[in-house]
């Protein structure tokens, strides 16, 4: 759970100083990119986020393991 929130922390961090650098129009783009691209061909993003969801699970059987 530590690391979770030291991650989450870590992200939050990373995305205040892109937002101090870049402003938050620039920052606030990316996710406007994500859900255009899904929207574009839903298909792909259903291979992708398939992927990562395999990803996750193969993480979380390691941890076990």
């Amino acid at each position: 759970m530590a690391r979770l929130l030291w991650s989450l922390g870590t992200l939050l961090v990373l995305v205040g100083v892109m937002a101090h650098l870049f402003g938050w129009d620039a920052v606030l783009w990316i996710p406007e990119a994500v859900l255009d691209a899904l929207r574009a061909d839903p298909r792909t993003c259903g291979v992708i986020l398939a992927g990562a969801v395999l990803m996750l699970v193969a993480r979380i059987i390691s941890r076990r393991g």
